[in-house]
């Protein structure tokens, strides 16, 4: 039986796909869901920092491919997300039903004002922070509060399938 170490990666390009050109053609303005970040924020919680980073990085060079943004932001602002997110390489969080719903939520306004710093930083406009965190980060941080439900569920589904065979994590083992 061969490694399932692809299962993460084409997780997360099929979240990025999805985010990127399904959920807008949709024709939701405000409070899209960031289902790579809900990804990443829950493998945070449930299996630790070090396998949460392996997904961020993945993740984020996912979003950077369909996005319009400029290179490396979403893989940036997703890596220090996941080491925010994260307790350590404690695993036990994850039992506690709210604890992911709570974490996505905080998650999504610190992964916001990050992509905005680093936007700004490039020389982008972003003249007006408290409006766009508002407008459209907390509108965000709500939809992903509400679908979260349904990508723990996939990702618990993931895991079950061969928990130690889709490790993807940075350090000792």
């Amino acid at each position: 039986m061969g490694t399932r170490w692809w299962i993460p990666p084409l997780w997360l390009l099929g979240c990025a796909i999805v985010q990127g050109s399904l959920v807008p053609s949709l024709g939701v303005r405000q409070g899209r869901p960031d289902f790579v970040l809900q990804s990443v924020v829950i493998w945070a919680v449930t299996n630790g920092a070090r396998e949460a980073l392996g997904w961020a990085l993945v993740g984020g060079i996912c979003l950077d491919a369909v996005s319009g943004a400029p290179a490396g932001t979403a893989t940036l602002a997703l890596v220090l997300v996941a080491f925010l997110s994260s307790a350590g390489d404690v695993s036990v969080l994850g039992n506690v039903p709210w604890l992911p719903m709570a974490t996505v939520f905080l998650a999504t306004l610190v992964h916001g004002a990050i992509v905005m710093v680093i936007l700004a930083s490039q020389g982008m406009p972003n003249g007006e922070w408290l409006g766009t965190l508002q407008w459209v980060v907390l509108p965000e941080a709500v939809a992903n509060v509400l679908t979260m439900p349904l990508t723990y569920w996939a990702l618990r589904r993931i895991a079950s399938i061969d928990r130690p065979l889709i490790r993807l994590q940075f350090g000792r083992q």
